[in-house]
């Protein structure tokens, strides 16, 4: 297949691509590669806030990138995964990338250009691109090395006319020390070399951004392109070559060092450029993340755009709809939260999900200007959870020990004065009842006091007593019959009155013996708050 056939077959595939669930294959360690710029960016800004590892494992959020990437370029592919872990906290970051994806969902034929620029740029996770953001250089001195080398085996058939047969061995001797160092010096540097052309190829693809004079694209993101001004001298030394199909040329290449020389020079410029180069890499990559954002708005069943405000003094939360954005078939659930709210519910009725489904909203709404909803008007929050806790065996961390550290990051934040929203899925389960009971609800009472909106599902009835006033009561319901039991998983105000625990160990077919003592216990319990012990 020629240039023109595959170009062809590329904007067609782009095109039946649009508004349908992205496939890109991972190998094992493309996430991590994924995420290092934004593991560069951390280290970089490290007073901004950003989506914590607990609410990201949480939130299941590698599953929710997947959902949204279609990895159509590398800097599409980094930024995205920074930009869900950067909700917008401001109005003029919101603003901008609002703009962007309204740029992707205006013009077809704008779209697919940009887009099309960006995939003949190319997914090429084998380069480590943060290492152009952060170079180690070691100066000209493996340039000038290299040259040396170069230059020494161009003059050395001259010494033929002095030392005869010495000089042809003396020339053959820096042939071959030219081509070994040639050779081990590529095997090592391969990695690096791939990161200096495809820094050098972005800078290509801005400039193509730029010649295709979209208005309205050229709004968004023409502040970048007066770093092409300092680029254009690398254009115009172009990529360092790799091996082509001449055999000849690619010995001489090695003899006199040619892709080395140009790699060094390449390297030591790229580092003194770096600001620019990540300036480039940010562009192309809020294009491509908008484009990917717009077309998982394609895709989605259900969503809104919110109406976000930055400047609320107190957070509120106002949706109809919303919906959990992994769900194949969700039931769409309301929330309005002027204060926290404490949910309760039976086991398996749908808290979890809700939880995650309020705070995935409040996410994507800041991150991706949009709410996998029917509408939402909400403020901008910092945004943390503590629910799907597990032991740390290797470091010995106990699951108790691992929910006080979860539960005190969202404590610390709220009295830092940040504008919290958080979830807590059974604080404190992993203690006694009589202390999860007491130490849980000052905790949830603190988190109220510090103006955080707080969002717990709890079993324990107790909390609706001890919080009702201060926290909003929500609940869900099942429905128990003969053949079993169902859910509607619909929220509804006010506290649970039903309990399933035992219910559903008798439909799953545990001894009925076992379940009517349990059920009898239950209710003596509840009518003389006392235990019975156990004979």
């Amino acid at each position: 297949m020629g240039v023109f056939g595959y170009k062809n077959q590329l904007w067609h595939r782009l095109n039946a691509d649009y508004g349908r669930r992205p496939d890109p294959f991972y190998a094992a360690g493309d996430l991590a590669a994924i995420r290092s710029y934004h593991d560069f960016m951390r280290e970089r800004e490290p007073e901004a806030y950003m989506v914590d590892d607990v609410t990201w494992s949480d939130l299941d959020m590698d599953r929710v990138f997947k959902r949204i990437n279609p990895g159509t370029s590398t800097p599409g592919e980094h930024w995205l995964y920074h930009m869900l872990r950067t909700p917008a906290t401001d109005a003029a970051e919101y603003e901008r990338r609002r703009r962007l994806i309204a740029f992707a969902e205006g013009d077809e034929r704008e779209r697919m250009e940009a887009q099309f620029v960006l995939a003949c740029l190319g997914r090429f996770r084998r380069a480590d691109v943060c290492r152009a953001f952060a170079p180690e250089s070691d100066g000209y001195f493996m340039f000038a090395l290299y040259l040396l080398m170069a230059l020494a085996l161009l003059l050395s058939p001259l010494t033929l006319i002095f030392w005869g047969a010495r000089g042809l061995l003396l020339t053959l001797a820096l042939f071959a020390l030219n081509v070994m160092t040639h050779e081990w010096t590529l095997r090592k540097c391969q990695m690096q070399i791939d990161t200096v052309n495809f820094s050098v190829s972005m800078a290509f693809a801005l400039r193509k951004l730029k010649g295709l004079g979209f208005e309205r694209l050229d709004g968004c993101i023409g502040e970048s392109y007066a770093c092409l001004k300092k680029l254009r001298p690398l254009m115009a030394l172009g990529t360092v070559p790799g091996r082509g199909t001449d055999m000849t040329a690619d010995v001489f290449s090695s003899a006199f060092l040619l892709d080395l020389i140009m790699y060094e020079y390449l390297k030591n410029r790229l580092g003194v450029l770096h600001e620019e180069i990540l300036a480039v890499f940010e562009t192309l990559g809020r294009v491509d993340a908008a484009i990917a954002v717009a077309s998982w708005r394609e895709s989605m069943p259900l969503w809104c755009e919110p109406e976000l405000d930055f400047e609320a003094q107190r957070g509120y939360i106002e949706a109809e709809g919303l919906v959990h954005p992994l769900l194949e078939r969700p039931v769409p659930n309301g929330l309005e939260l002027t204060r926290p709210a404490l949910v309760t519910g039976s086991n398996a009725s749908g808290k979890s999900t809700y939880l995650r489904t309020a705070l995935l909203a409040a996410l994507l709404s800041q991150a991706a200007c949009t709410c996998p909803g029917a509408s939402c008007r909400a403020s901008a929050f910092h945004i943390y959870s503590a629910m799907a806790l597990r032991d740390d065996l290797l470091s010995g961390e106990s699951y108790y020990i691992a929910e006080i550290l979860a539960t005190k990051r969202i404590l610390d934040a709220a009295a830092a004065g940040e504008p919290v929203l958080c979830a807590v899925d059974e604080v404190l389960r992993g203690t006694n009842t009589l202390e999860r009971i007491s130490a849980g609800s000052e905790i949830l009472l603190a988190l109220a006091d510090s103006g955080a909106l707080c969002i717990a599902a709890t079993h324990d009835l107790e909390l609706c007593t001890i919080l009702e006033g201060r926290y909003a009561l929500l609940h869900f319901e099942e429905e128990v019959t003969d053949e079993g039991m169902s859910f509607d998983y619909r929220v509804r105000p006010g506290p649970t009155r039903t309990r399933n625990a035992i219910q559903l160990l008798r439909l799953m077919g545990l001894d009925e013996g076992i379940t009517d003592r349990a059920d009898a216990r239950a209710a003596e319990f509840l009518s003389t708050g006392v235990w019975k012990r156990g004979g």
